[in-house]
């Protein structure tokens, strides 16, 4: 068969150029690149990765705008101007969890094309098309009422399962092990700023004779402007960059130990029977179930719990996301650092990193579920607090797929991301059952309490199950697999 020749000669191409290389050198050696060329100060590699963090922008503020949208939407006390449309909507929990229902089935095929194809025009294409959603909304809510909100969101969530996927991938061939908490900090920094900026200018707007309309219309504007940066600027890999410099790509590529134009076939047998990767996405679900509830329903609980108005709620829940954003700065390269200089292994950095934050947030939300309505400033002083903590989580379990495989971590990604985002789905629904009034602290505090369980047994789990060992069947050697033996190939604990 062609394709199968054609993989062989791939293949064969790694073994010759790796054949004087034991395993255990190939996945141990951890200082080979450190005082390699790493080309200019300012490199492609961050020219990406700035890239990706306003992808993560622009894509974030047009998911997490509707959390304050739709307060405006429903109060017809929140603009001045009396002309701007409300609507008595009892679904609000619906609208919001509607992004997901297509979000999560996309994931892995995302990863998968990706991978095969390349991220850019894939990512490029779905970003457009998630852009000219979400200007839709207003007028799909005057014509179809809440359906056409909700139509909406699914044709964004479908849109945005390729982004963390494509991001995913974009982040294996770029970003070398040594920057590896460091850059993947900055570019998930972009999902802080994108949540800051987007809230507190839906909430403003929302509050102005504008109306919350023009919300979506200024951060659909903003995804437009984004995507032709991307057009000119985006690169699949080093080995597609037309300007990088030939230090640069040599140390990226020695990194990460990849050769140019090498595809090899997806391991599907082995990532699906890999124990470390269910450690991360016990986590990962753990997570995912908690910021839910903490990102989509908190402004809720602070509206009518905290009484705060639109404006006020918009500001309060910007600034844990601001101080999550700032925490993000620093924790990442201290990783690396702690990393490089052996104060702590790879492994010993992400468990620990993952009980502090999750940890964290838990006795946050426990702390919070037994304030009184007097203590509302009290509430978003907790909130910023749980929020620093959540940027330890970037560097547990958020970045340790990367750990066990560089070259199919935009695959691996979408199967993490497609099954930990059905508890993105289940929690504003959860809400929505257990919380039948808004305004009762018990009803609410139930609620935090069974969130907080979330967050402590995903990072339990993680710690006890996890490993940051590159996996065998990452690397070059997979003369077995790629002839299709029935040999199985242990997974690395």
């Amino acid at each position: 068969m062609p394709l199968q020749d054609n993989a062989r000669r791939r293949i064969s191409v790694m073994e010759k150029s790796t054949d004087h290389l034991t395993k255990e050198q190939y996945f141990v050696d951890e200082n080979s690149s450190e005082t390699a060329d790493k080309g200019p100060r300012f490199g492609c590699r961050y020219v990406q990765s700035m890239l990706l963090c306003l992808a993560l922008v622009s894509g974030i503020g047009t998911r997490t705008n509707i959390a304050v949208a739709v307060v405006a939407m429903t109060d017809k006390y929140a603009s001045p101007n009396p002309n701007v449309p409300t609507y008595d909507w009892n679904n609000t929990s619906v609208i919001i969890s509607s992004f997901f229902w297509t979000y999560i089935s996309l994931q892995v095929l995302a990863g998968h094309l990706g991978r095969k194809y390349g991220p850019k025009y894939f990512l490029f294409g779905t970003s457009l098309l998630n852009f000219f959603a979400c200007a839709a909304i207003p007028f799909s809510a005057a014509r179809l009422g809440s359906y056409g909100v909700i139509a909406c969101r699914i044709v964004q969530g479908m849109c945005q399962g390729f982004l963390y996927p494509s991001i995913q991938v974009m982040m294996g061939t770029w970003i070398p092990k040594e920057e590896r908490a460091t850059l993947n900090n900055l570019i998930f920094a972009g999902v802080a700023i994108g949540g800051i900026y987007s809230t507190l200018l839906t909430g403003y707007i929302s509050a102005s004779w504008w109306g919350w309309t023009y919300s979506f219309y200024i951060l659909s504007l903003v995804g437009f402007l984004w995507c032709i940066l991307w057009l000119f600027f985006g690169h699949d890999s080093p080995a597609k960059h037309p300007r990088i410099t030939k230090e640069e790509k040599k140390y990226i590529q020695s990194s990460l130990k990849q050769e140019d134009d090498i595809q090899l076939p997806t391991p599907w047998k082995q990532i699906f029977t890999c124990v470390p990767l269910y450690a991360i996405l016990i986590a990962y679900v753990g997570n995912l179930f908690g910021y839910a509830v903490m990102t989509t329903e908190i402004p809720t609980y602070l509206a009518k719990v905290m009484s705060f108005d639109v404006k006020r709620n918009a500001i309060n829940n910007a600034i844990p996301t601001a101080v999550s954003l700032l925490a993000s700065m620093i924790t990442g390269p201290a990783s690396d650092w702690l990393i490089q200089k052996q104060y702590l292994s790879t492994l010993n950095t992400r468990r620990f990193a993952q009980i502090i934050g999750s940890y964290g947030n838990a006795i946050c939300l426990i702390w919070m579920s037994f304030l009184s309505k007097d203590q509302a400033y009290m509430a978003v002083i907790i909130l910023s607090f749980a929020s620093t903590l959540t940027s330890f989580v970037q560097i547990g379990c958020n970045v340790n797929h990367l750990d066990l495989s560089p070259r199919f971590s935009g695959v691996i990604f979408g199967i993490l991301n497609a099954i930990g985002q059905l508890a993105s789905v289940v929690a504003p629904l959860f809400v929505q059952f257990a919380v039948t009034d808004t305004k009762s602290i018990e009803q609410w505090r139930t609620v935090f309490i069974i969130t907080a369980g979330f967050f402590i047994t995903g990072a339990s789990v993680f710690y006890f199950l996890a490993s940051a060992t590159r996996q065998t069947w990452d690397g070059p050697d997979l003369k077995d697999l790629s002839e299709n033996k029935k040999k199985t190939v242990q997974c690395r604990t």
